[in-house]
C-alpha cells in the first residue's frame, strides 16, 4: 500500500544534472493558469493527466483574482472539480483569489469550488471567497469549499471567506495547518474527520455558532492551537463554539481566544444531542485562563429528542488522545504535517548571465518571480537572465514535494553580463550515480566545480568513461574549473556483492519507504497502483543461470503479483514485454514480517538492471532486496572441442540450452538439442537432468 509520496529516481543525466537515489524528482508544474490556459484548462488537462498518489497534478495560479462563476460555474456558479491528486498553489493567501458569485442559496447548490469523490488534495497560500449575498427569508447559505466524498485532504495557509455554512465538509480524512476561515452561522459544518492545527477562526456576526457537526467521522472537528476573533468587537462574547446538526463531535484545544464565545460555550439543542464536546486549556488574547466555569454539559436534540450530559470542560488526560497520528493516521498511517513541510528559501546571486543558488534535495522546482510577478519555474538551480530586464528585482522559491512554495529568497537586482557558458554533459551508470557542484545547466567559464561518481551500496568506482575520462585520474571525484564542455560518465561494478537493494534501483510510480521494520539496507520500494516499476542494478561476475531470492513483504491479506525481467529483456519497462515472469507473492502476517520467494534467471556478464512491475495496474508487494546465486554446475571437461553437426548428451537430458560467450541464450531444447545452424564460434552448452547440471564449452566452426 502506498503511504508516502514518490521518489522517483534516475541514475543516468543527460545535461548537467544527476539525481540522488533519495532525493525527490525535479519536475516543474503541470499547469500554470494565465501562462497555459484559464482554470477550466487546467481542470481538464489536470482530468486527463491521469494522475496518482505518487504522480500527481500541480496547478499553480500566480497573484490574482479568479471568478469562476461563468467560466467553470454550472446554472448557479457552483464550479466543480472532480480530479483526484492534485494540488492547487497559490503565490499567496492575500492576493490570489478563487472566486464565485452566485444567484440562490443553499448549501449544495452554491460552493465555489466542490470536490464531489476527490482523494489526495493539497491546496496552499489561496482564498476562495464567495461573494454571492443573495438570501430567502433572511437566509444566505453561501459555500466557500465543499467535500463531498473521498480522502485526505491537506489545506496548508488557506482562506476560506462568506457567511453562513461557508466550509461543509461530508467524509473523509482532512488536515488544516495555519489558514482562516470566516463566517457568520455553522460556517465549518458537516462530517468526517477534520484535524485543524494553528487556524483562524473568525466570526462575523452578532450570535452565530462557529461549528454544525454533523454524523462525524471516528473523531469529528478537532481544533488545536487555533485562534479564534471576532470582525466586530460588539460580536464578543453572543456567538457559540458549536451547535449539533446531528450527533456532533467537537474538540478545541489549547485555544487562543481573542474573542470569546458566549458562557455557556456550546448552544443547548439543534437537531440531536451531540456525542463529544471537549475543550480544554482555553487561553483569552493574552495568555491566562479563560473562565469555562459556565460551560454548558446537558443537551437535548429538537428534532429527535436525544439528550447526552457531557463532561465538556477537559483535563489533560481527557486531551491527550486527540492527537494528529490518532485523529488522522487511519490504516495507512497517514502523516499530512510531512507533506506540508516547507522548504528553506534559497540564497541568490548573479553569476555573468545566470541568476544561481544552491541544489536542494528536498525541492521539485524553483519558482522565479520578477518584480514580484511570476516570472517562470525551474527543476535547474539557476536560471538565464536573458529575458529579465536590468535592473528588475528576482526572488526565488522552493517547491516541497506537493509543490507549496516556501519563503522567498533574497532579492537581487539583475546586472548586465557578457561571459561565456559551458556544459557539463553526464552518461548513464549503472550501479551509482554521477553528481556535478555546482549543478547548473550552464556554467560561467572559470567556475570550480566538482564531479563525483556515487556507487550504490555494494557497488565500487570502476572508473570514468566519456571524452574527459583520461583527464579526471582514477579518482572517483574530479575537480576542475570550466573551460570548456565536459563529457563524462563512471563506471561501477560489484564483484563478490551477491546482495543488491531494491532501494537503489530507478523507480517510476512507486516509493522508497523505510516506515515498517525489519528490512535490509536502508529501506524498500512499495509499489503503487496503476504501472509501477522499479529496475534494480545488478552486477553478474559469469554469465549464465542463477537463482534469485526475493525479500518481500504483503501485509495486505492476500496474495500480490509482480512482472520480472531480466537485463535486457524490456527496454521500455515491462509492458508489451514477452520476456517478462510474473511471479504470485503469498500475503505475509503484517507489513513488517518478511518472506522470500526464489526463482530462476539468466544473466549476462557484468551490470544491468533487473525490472520488476506490478500486474494489471493492481498494487504489488513491499520489496527489499534480492540475492543473486550462481546455480552450482558439475564441471565437465572445458577444453575446446571442434563440432559441426554433433550432439554431446544422451537421451536422459531433461533440457538443453545453448548460450553465446556473453551470457546469450541462442538455443534452448527439451531434452538434446542440435548445434546445426549456429555461427562459428565458441559456446556454453549446459544441459540439466535432475539432481545436476552439467556444462561445456564448445566451438562450431
Amino acid at each position: 500500500m502506498l503511504n508516502c509520496w514518490l521518489f522517483k529516481f534516475s541514475m543516468c543525466a543527460s545535461l548537467a544534472v544527476a539525481t540522488s537515489a533519495f532525493a525527490i524528482a525535479k519536475r516543474g508544474f503541470d499547469f500554470v493558469v494565465g501562462v497555459d490556459g484559464d482554470f477550466k484548462a487546467a481542470i481538464a488537462k489536470a482530468a486527463a493527466s491521469g494522475a496518482s498518489e505518487s504522480k500527481r497534478f500541480i496547478i499553480f495560479l500566480p497573484n490574482g483574482e479568479y471568478d469562476l462563476t461563468k467560466l467553470t460555474g454550472d446554472e448557479h456558479g457552483k464550479t466543480t472539480f472532480s480530479p483526484s491528486h492534485v494540488s492547487i498553489i497559490g503565490q499567496s493567501l492575500e492576493n490570489t483569489t478563487i472566486s464565485n458569485t452566485t444567484d440562490t442559496e443553499g448549501i449544495s447548490t452554491t460552493a465555489t469550488l466542490y470536490f464531489p469523490k476527490n482523494n489526495d488534495m493539497y491546496m496552499q497560500d489561496i482564498t476562495l471567497k464567495n461573494k454571492s449575498t443573495f438570501s430567502t427569508s433572511g437566509a444566505a447559505r453561501q459555500v466557500a469549499l465543499q467535500q463531498n466524498e473521498g480522502d485526505k485532504f491537506i489545506y496548508k495557509n488557506v482562506r476560506l471567506l462568506s457567511g453562513q455554512d461557508t466550509y461543509y465538509t461530508k467524509k473523509g480524512r482532512t488536515y488544516w495547518e495555519g489558514g482562516e476561515i470566516d463566517g457568520t452561522v455553522d460556517f465549518i459544518c458537516g462530517g468526517g474527520d477534520v484535524f485543524f492545527e494553528g487556524t483562524k477562526l473568525v466570526m462575523t456576526r452578532n450570535g452565530g455558532y462557529i461549528t454544525a457537526s454533523q454524523n462525524p467521522g471516528d473523531w469529528g472537528y478537532v481544533f488545536n492551537n487555533t485562534t479564534i476573533t471576532v470582525s466586530n468587537n460588539s460580536f464578543n462574547g453572543t456567538f457559540y463554539l458549536g451547535r449539533s446538526w446531528g450527533h456532533a463531535k467537537v474538540v478545541f484545544l489549547n485555544t487562543k481566544m481573542v474573542a470569546q464565545p458566549a458562557a455557556e460555550g456550546w448552544f443547548t439543542n439543534m437537531n440531536s444531542a451531540p456525542v463529544v464536546y471537549g475543550e480544554y486549556n482555553s487561553k483569552d488574547g493574552n495568555g491566562n485562563p479563560v473562565n469555562t466555569s459556565r460551560r454548558r454539559t446537558y443537551f437535548d436534540g429538537s428534532k429527535d429528542g436525544s439528550t447526552s450530559t457531557l463532561k465538556t470542560v477537559w483535563d489533560a488526560n481527557d486531551a491527550a488522545k486527540y492527537t494528529l497520528a490518532n485523529v488522522l493516521g487511519g490504516t495507512d498511517n497517514w502523516a499530512p504535517n510531512k507533506l506540508t513541510a516547507q522548504v528553506s528559501a534559497p540564497k541568490i546571486s548573479q553569476e555573468g548571465a545566470n541568476i544561481v543558488w544552491d541544489d536542494d534535495d528536498n525541492a521539485i522546482c524553483w519558482a522565479v518571480f520578477v518584480n514580484g510577478k511570476y516570472h517562470s519555474n525551474t527543476t535547474s538551480n539557476s536560471i538565464d537572465v536573458g529575458s529579465i530586464a536590468a535592473g528588475s528585482k528576482v526572488t526565488v522559491r522552493a517547491a516541497n514535494s506537493m509543490g507549496g512554495l516556501g519563503a522567498t529568497s533574497n532579492e537581487i537586482t539583475v546586472l548586465e553580463a557578457n561571459v561565456t557558458y559551458y556544459k557539463v554533459t553526464l552518461s548513464q551508470s549503472i550501479g551509482g550515480t554521477v553528481t556535478i557542484s555546482p549543478n547548473r545547466e550552464k556554467i560561467a567559464e572559470g567556475t570550480a566545480i566538482t564531479i563525483t561518481a556515487e556507487p550504490a551500496a555494494g557497488w565500487k568506482f570502476a572508473g570514468w568513461t566519456g571524452k574527459d575520462a583520461v583527464t579526471a585520474g582514477t579518482s572517483n571525484t574530479w575537480k576542475t574549473t570550466m573551460t570548456k564542455d565536459i563529457d563524462i560518465g563512471a563506471t561501477f561494478e560489484a564483484k563478490g556483492t551477491t546482495k543488491f537493494q531494491a532501494e537503489s534501483g530507478i523507480v517510476d510510480n512507486a516509493i522508497i519507504e523505510s516506515t515498517n521494520a525489519g528490512f535490509a539496507g536502508t529501506g524498500y520500494i512499495n509499489f503503487g497502483t496503476g504501472h509501477s516499476t522499479v529496475q534494480v542494478p545488478v552486477y553478474a561476475e559469469f554469465p549464465g543461470e542463477y537463482t534469485m531470492v526475493m525479500t518481500y513483504a504483503n501485509g495486505s491479506g492476500k496474495a500480490r503479483g509482480l512482472a520480472i525481467a531480466a537485463p535486457g529483456k524490456c527496454t521500455a519497462g515491462i509492458d508489451g514485454c514477452k520476456g517478462a515472469e510474473t511471479r504470485m507473492y503469498d500475503a505475509t502476517d503484517n507489513w513488517t514480517t518478511w518472506a522470500t520467494d526464489t526463482t530462476t534467471i539468466t544473466l549476462s556478464k557484468g551490470a544491468g538492471y533487473i525490472t520488476f512491475a506490478t500486474v494489471d495496474g493492481n498494487d504489488g508487494p513491499n520489496l527489499d532486496q534480492i540475492e543473486l546465486i550462481e546455480k552450482k554446475v558439475e564441471k565437465g571437461d572445458t577444453s575446446t572441442t571442434i563440432l559441426s553437426k554433433a550432439l554431446w548428451f544422451n537421451n536422459s537430458v531433461e533440457a538443453t540450452r545453448i548460450y553465446d560467450m556473453n551470457g546469450k541464450l541462442v538455443r534452448y531444447a527439451k531434452g538434446s538439442a542440435s548445434l546445426n545452424g549456429l555461427a562459428p564460434g565458441i559456446y556454453i552448452v549446459r544441459t540439466a537432468s535432475q539432481g545436476y547440471h552439467k556444462q561445456k564449452l564448445v566451438q562450431v566452426r
